[in-house]
């Protein structure tokens, strides 16, 4: 189960890299560019001395699921939540290819599109608060819980 306060959402972790720990994860929700993750996405920002972990928000489609956990990795991500597009149908996500099976050492889980609409318009709210505070800059949603 995917938290934000005060939504839950569906969400089934995936069969790579290691499980989302048990005490859930907490940490800052960025949407991937590209959104689909096929190919390289750029990182999360640089900087800052916060213990929250970057968490990359990723569309499903286009390409294999275990490419677009490892580029989230390889950005810098220290957890992924893939959606499904035009569905609510869970997936668990594995790969055939051994290669990327043991590059992956981030968490992640898969979530429908709602969950994926709802975790948008939390983005869209931080960021509008973020930008109106005058300590903090930051272009992205606080995720304040991530429990499986």
């Amino acid at each position: 189960m995917v938290s934000v306060q005060p939504h839950n959402f569906r969400a089934l972790s995936a069969c790579l890299g290691p499980p989302v720990p048990r005490e859930g994860l907490r940490g800052y929700l960025i949407e991937a560019a590209p959104a689909n993750a096929c190919h390289p996405i750029g990182g999360p920002p640089a900087g800052g001395n916060s213990s929250a972990a970057f968490i990359a928000l990723i569309s499903r489609y286009d390409c294999p699921l275990g490419v677009k956990i490892l580029h989230a990795q390889q950005a810098g991500y220290q957890a992924a939540i893939v959606h499904n597009v035009n569905s609510e149908t869970l997936v668990t996500m594995v790969t055939n290819v051994e290669k990327i099976r043991q590059k992956i050492g981030i968490p992640s889980v898969f979530t429908g599109e709602s969950a994926s609409k709802k975790l948008r318009r939390v983005m869209g709210s931080e960021k509008e608060f973020q930008k109106s505070s005058a300590n903090t800059q930051h272009e992205s949603s606080v995720l304040r819980t991530w429990k499986i």
